[in-house]
């Protein structure tokens, strides 16, 4: 049955490849003939790409998934200009891409000397360099003998006042959850816990917190808002670490910055938008990154940040129920994604809404899909610049700022769908407000600073280090997060001081 399907969706691909040609400048990339093709989509008969997808994460069991004999191999074509033809091909060929930045594609390859075969044929002038001989041996082995020999020396509730010992470590869903809910007990000043924000495919509770000074006495009019997520995917545990840093100092600090700050804005965080996939990354699949919508096949995930309605099916988004960035069957189709667009929109004065992921370190902002600049291309790329310095000051790390598209091109994220939605500048002070804070009647919606940061690793770092990409070591967290506070603290008050409106 396995292999009838596998063979199903082979053939859907060859046929696809097979019916157009894409041009890029002035170069045809032509589909590969069906043998060729099916040999580098079903690989080795035994390990290969496509049943790789077909078989990890197909069962609620808590099986390990392994990848023996699975490289990362960096695509570094000769031509800029053939960079969208590359990630054309990688997706239709449904290929796991690591990384994508400075014309460098980083992906993991089930068969890297049949992929490289593949790209000599039908994308001449990319060079192809394993990084990574045996993702299982360098990467993964390591990390579960960790994850086995890990023992909680203390309990949540203790690691609540000791945030060295918390932030030691990568932590369970159940920790997380039990950490937050514990957190917003012990400071209801500032935390408000929002329950029932929605309910995941395996029935996980959303949680979300909103931060505020409660006893504010110095702002007269509704305050504005902030929205942060993270986890949207489930393989990038520190994305969901960094959320947690965050919390712990907008809830904990007497820093002016922060006082300051909840004087005048909510801040509403998300802190895990995956729950689902994240459980299943500690007990199954470890580079697990879609939800876990199960179809009637048995086939598992949707990637969440390809669900949303903004441009959904467009670019960089896949159709393949298999693949690593399948879409879903339409779009807002996912129970966290209604619920996330849900809590957005009942959220009027949002000023700006950020996603953090992983990995890259890159700042990155609207549009994904298109390479028309948005009418906000100055302010975004200024806010970009301005935070990528302010986290280099801390540790020296270079975070790039681009547009989303700028990575590569895809569609029906997040960070686009934000900044898809303009409000009426009335929202934020009424009409007497507005014609002081605008003095323009032709201005009259505003919309957020829409943004993703790709934290840690760098592309360059993670490679001259030995290699972890998504399995970011635990002793990164702390400086992750000392980083990643100020740029957004910085980010959250230039929002709230300097609207952007149209």
């Amino acid at each position: 049955m396995m292999t009838k399907r596998i063979g199903w969706l082979a053939a859907a691909s060859v046929a696809l490849l097979a019916a157009v040609a894409v041009l890029i400048g002035g170069h045809a990339v032509h589909a590969a003939p069906a043998a060729a093709l099916q040999a580098l989509v079903l690989n080795d008969d035994a390990t290969t790409q496509w049943a790789m997808h077909s078989t990890k994460g197909r069962t609620n069991s808590h099986q390990r998934v392994h990848y023996h004999g699975h490289s990362l191999v960096r695509l570094t074509p000769a031509r800029a200009a053939d960079l969208p033809a590359l990630h054309q091909l990688l997706l239709d060929l449904n290929i796991d891409v690591w990384s994508a930045l400075r014309g460098q594609v980083d992906v993991r390859a089930a068969d890297a000397h049949v992929l490289k075969q593949a790209l000599d044929r039908y994308l001449p002038g990319v060079r192809a360099r394993t990084l990574v001989a045996d993702v299982e041996k360098q990467l993964l082995e390591p990390h579960w003998h960790a994850i086995d020999e890990r023992v909680a020396v203390k309990s949540v509730a203790a690691q609540l006042h000791d945030p060295k010992s918390w932030f030691a470590e990568y932590h369970h869903l159940d920790e997380i959850y039990e950490w937050y809910q514990l957190l917003a007990a012990a400071h209801k000043d500032r935390i408000t816990l929002m329950r029932n924000v929605g309910t995941t495919h395996e029935g996980r509770e959303l949680m979300a917190l909103r931060f505020t000074n409660h006893s504010s006495t110095n702002v007269t009019l509704p305050k504005k808002q902030v929205y942060v997520q993270g986890g949207i995917h489930a393989r990038e545990w520190i994305a969901h670490a960094t959320t947690q840093y965050i919390a712990y100092h907008l809830a904990t600090s007497d820093d002016q910055t922060i006082t300051s700050l909840l004087d005048e804005v909510e801040i509403v965080l998300v802190p895990i938008v995956n729950p689902d996939g994240y459980a299943y990354s500690w007990t199954g699949d470890r580079l697990w990154r879609k939800n876990r919508r199960a179809d009637a096949r048995g086939v598992f995930g949707v990637d969440l940040n390809r669900n949303y309605p903004s441009h959904w099916g467009e670019a960089g988004a896949s159709k393949f129920r298999f693949s690593d960035t399948y879409m879903g069957p339409s779009p807002g189709s996912e129970p966290e994604v209604q619920a996330l667009m849900a809590l957005f929109d009942s959220l009027p004065r949002v000023v700006a809404a950020l996603d953090l992921h992983a990995f890259s370190q890159a700042i990155l902002h609207p549009p994904s899909w298109t390479l028309t600049d948005t009418v906000h291309e100055p302010q975004l790329k200024a806010m970009g610049d301005a935070m990528s310095q302010i986290i280099k000051s801390v540790h020296g790390k270079d975070y790039v700022s681009e547009r989303l598209v700028d990575l590569y091109p895809h569609s029906a994220t997040g960070t686009d769908w934000w900044y898809d939605q303009s409000r009426p500048l009335d929202n934020l002070a009424g009409k007497r407000g507005v014609d002081a804070m605008n003095m323009s009647a032709r201005k009259t919606v505003f919309r957020p600073y829409s943004f993703t940061i790709e934290l840690r690793p760098s592309q360059e770092d993670t490679w001259q280090t030995g290699g972890s990409g998504f399995i970011l070591d635990k002793r990164e967290i702390i400086p992750v997060g000392e980083e990643i506070l100020p740029a957004f603290l910085y980010y959250a008050r230039t929002a709230l001081d300097n609207v952007l409106i149209e």
